[in-house]
């Protein structure tokens, strides 16, 4: 008797049939869609960072990576840096990238819409008398962040709009960064 093999619905790269299945599972126990994500700091010189992620809790346990993920942040030198890497806010701005997108393509698939490429240009916009106190009505964090998108597919130009629209209020991060989120900050002995 010859086995019959099942195959998954893949579109977008996106694995269809387990993104309906962990839907299905989360509607049927809601307590496997909390996830705590983790990532430790140490600074090295001047503006320079490296931050490593390699564990996370999520679906009712902790899973630790296959190997960390180590990212250096610096600032350029007209910042005072020392280039060795994009600066956190620059790290800000592609997290969201790779977010908003994300969250369009798996969107898409799961809508049945083919995507053949996505490209996206972010821009934020700083003023840096937040930062260095020197006026308290400007803002320490970015004024504003434009996306502009550029999308490869045969769908309608609607259903493209649509599309950005989910994935700008379904996108973890761009709710983070549009929504107050609270951030508490203590010192450990």
């Amino acid at each position: 008797m010859s086995e019959l093999k099942t195959q998954q619905k893949i579109l977008n790269g996106v694995n269809v049939d387990g993104l309906v299945q962990t839907i299905d599972a989360i509607k049927d126990d809601s307590s496997i869609a909390k996830f705590n994500f983790r990532a430790k700091n140490q600074w090295i010189n001047g503006g320079e960072n490296k931050t490593t992620v390699s564990d996370f809790y999520g679906a009712g346990r902790t899973h630790v990576r296959i190997k960390p993920f180590v990212f250096t942040k610096d600032e350029p030198p007209v910042l005072l840096g020392t280039d060795q890497g994009a600066n956190p806010v620059e790290y800000a701005l592609t997290a969201l990238a790779g977010c908003v997108t994300t969250t369009l393509v798996y969107y898409a698939a799961a809508k049945g819409v083919k995507i053949n490429k996505v490209e996206s240009t972010l821009e934020g916009d700083i003023d840096l008398r937040g930062l260095l106190d020197i006026d308290d009505n400007v803002t320490s964090g970015y004024e504003s962040i434009q996306i502009t998108f550029k999308i490869d597919s045969d769908a309608p130009e609607e259903t493209l709009h649509e599309l950005i629209e989910i994935a700008k209020k379904h996108s973890p991060v761009c709710s983070t960064i549009r929504n107050a989120t609270p951030v508490n900050i203590s010192l450990s002995k």
